[in-house]
């Protein structure tokens, strides 16, 4: 828009008045300059092109009060003071990796900053970290290389919009942990043991090539082969322990009892990553064998009769039932039967049956002697007599823990004999008599379970105390032959302890309702079914058990190999009831009357009685 006026002012007014703006937002541009005419006395208006100006081109005016401000661009800071009441810029810094120099200074937290400050930054980048670890399996045969890699992280200013209160943010790059050689790998497999030849290059060369943290198997040794033992198969029949109540035999002629499936295999040794030999178990081919009532037929065995299988010592029979209707007693003989023994009705007095295999009395026994090769049942109630099941040894968890500390003893006694540096004659004497007096009290413990011994066993007992009193009799006179006895009778206890582990590899079970003032010996298990015993004489090589929680026991002894579980233990009369088990492992379970002894192999037990 064109304007004339005599001056710029004057244009301005009437733009102003034409446009309803303020002068700011006008562009001016001054066409033609006022000029004189005729000597001066002629005015001529000046031309001026006025417009206004879009909102965004039109100039700000600059605020009088301005705070200071803080930019960072590609690493740098710029700092501008305040304007007017405007206040100083400030900056906040609070990272453990950044220092922060103002003139000269370092700081931290809030700083107030001027453009004529000297501020500098300095930065402690977090180094990358790289560790070796190896490990094993339990065999040996791997190792196991863990590579475990933790990048670095470098700082560096982090680009800021201007800004009155500024915060610093380092920027964050991570750094790459160095690079990882197989050689490395290799030598620190080595520096643990690995053989060269084990190590697994491409497992190595994966654990290089990785960026984090990895764990591979560097190295294999060589598996062993194992050993295969001899396989055989068994009929089900020959395993089962309970007497069947039918009375009918348990398999029948021509029955296959046993059958060899496989050889035995020997194995091939293996080699651990550090080159020791895994060795691998020894194995004996095992023949099957039969005996009596049965027969081989190729690597088979079938039964030749009716009856029961068995498996003893490595071999397979078929022994045969014996079944007796009605009493035995005076009138009939006694049973000595090559097999199993059922009797349909009591056992009267002084009776006496023996069986290499089971005996079932469907009845009760009294007064009489029942002695089974392997599990005795008796239906009814024992009133006096002796039951045994298992090859009539089974007292001999009792006696074998006697003659093992028996043993120890004995070869103290020969290593006091070759100590003899700093000891004169008596010492050597006092040690053999200190040795002399802990046989004594083993062999008193085996008198005070001499009732639970078979005649045999008690004459051994009885010889055992002969030939120790001679032998320390002989010794205390420094008889030669005193000491080459004593050497006898420790290669007779090693050999009976031996026998003894032999015997009970074969546990056996008696199972009963009640007894009465009976000695009942067992190589495994007593189970009483019924009311419970009375002054009865109880010996199991590993558990006596009464079933019903109302069971009570009254007097008498007990004594097993691991377990005694029962309901009441002795009486408000406080009878005395003696319990005892064998093993330092095993318990005594029940509740108990003053008057009851219980003991832990050496040890009393205490307990609450009860009120």
């Amino acid at each position: 828009m064109k304007f004339e006026a005599m001056n710029r002012e004057e244009a301005i007014d009437k733009a102003l008045e034409y446009f309803h703006c303020t002068a700011e937002k006008l562009k001016i541009v001054e066409v033609e300059k006022p000029h004189k005419k005729i000597m001066g006395f002629k005015k001529i208006p000046g031309r001026y092109e006025i417009e206004m100006m879009e909102e965004e081109n039109v100039p700000k005016k600059a605020d009088e009060n301005q705070n200071g401000t803080i930019e960072i661009r590609s690493g740098e800071m710029t700092i501008t003071n305040p304007q007017g009441r405007g206040v100083d810029a400030s900056v906040f810094l609070n990272h453990p990796q950044v220092i922060m120099t103002v003139n000269g200074e370092a700081r931290s937290g809030t700083q107030t900053l001027r453009a004529e400050d000297d501020v500098s930054f300095a930065f402690e980048d977090i180094r990358p970290k790289r560790h070796l670890t190896v490990d094993f399996s339990e065999d040996l045969l791997r190792a196991y290389l863990k590579v475990e890699r933790i990048k670095g992280i470098r700082y560096s200013l982090k680009d800021l919009e201007k800004t009155f209160r500024a915060q610093i943010s380092p920027h964050e790059e991570e750094i790459e942990t160095d690079p990882l050689t197989e050689e490395e790998c290799i030598k620190v497999l080595m520096d643990f043991g690995v053989l060269p030849e084990f190590i697994d290059r491409e497992s190595l060369k994966k654990a290089c090539n990785a960026k984090d943290t990895i764990r591979v198997v560097a190295a294999a040794g060589k598996a062993p082969v194992e050993s295969r033992q001899t396989e055989i198969r068994y009929c089900d029949e020959i395993f089962v322990k309970d007497i069947l109540r039918g009375l009918e035999p348990v398999i029948s002629t021509g029955s296959l009892l046993a059958e060899k499936l496989s050889e035995a295999v020997m194995g091939v040794p293996g080699m651990d990553v550090k080159g020791n030999e895994i060795n691998v178990q020894k194995v004996t081919d095992r023949d099957i064998e039969s005996t009596e009532g049965a027969e081989m037929r190729g690597n088979r065995i079938y039964a030749l009769r009716d009856g029961r299988p068995y498996l003893k010592n490595g071999q397979v029979g078929v022994l045969p039932l014996l079944t007796v209707v009605g009493d035995l007693d005076k009138d009939t003989e006694d049973i000595d039967f090559d097999g199993d023994v059922v009797v349909k009705g009591n056992v009267q007095d002084n009776m006496v049956i023996k069986a290499s295999g089971n005996i079932s009395i469907i009845g009760s026994v009294y007064h009489s002697e029942i002695n089974a090769h392997q599990n005795v049942e008796i239906q009814g109630k024992i009133i006096g007599g002796r039951i045994h099941a298992g090859d009539e040894n089974s007292a001999f968890n009792l006696l074998l823990t006697i003659i093992e500390k028996m043993i120890v003893v004995t070869e103290e006694i020969f290593s006091g004999l070759h100590m003899t540096e700093g000891r004169g004659v008596q010492g050597i004497m006092d040690s053999i008599h200190e040795g002399k007096e802990k046989i004594g009290l083993n062999l008193d413990e085996m008198d005070r379970i001499r009732s639970l011994f078979n005649e045999k066993q008690k004459e051994t007992i009885d010889r055992l105390k002969r030939s120790f009193a001679h032998c320390f009799k002989e010794i205390r006179l420094l008889h030669k032959e005193g000491f080459i006895e004593l050497n006898d009778l420790y290669e007779m206890l090693k050999n009976m302890a031996e026998s003894m582990k032999l015997e009970l590899q074969d546990q056996r079970v008696i199972k009963l309702v009640y007894a009465q003032n009976a000695t009942i010996t067992s190589s495994g298990d007593i189970i009483i079914t019924g009311e419970g015993s009375y002054q009865a004489k109880l010996s199991a090589g590993n558990e006596i058990r009464y079933e019903r929680p109302g069971n009570v026991v009254i007097g008498g002894t007990l004594i097993a190999g691991k377990f005694i579980r029962a309901g009441v233990i002795g009486t408000p009369s406080e009878i005395e009831t003696f319990c005892k088990v064998m093993d330092e492992e095993g318990d005594i379970l029940g509740r108990f009357h003053k008057g009851t002894t219980l003991m832990i192999k050496d040890r009393i037990r205490e307990y609450m009685a009860i009120v």
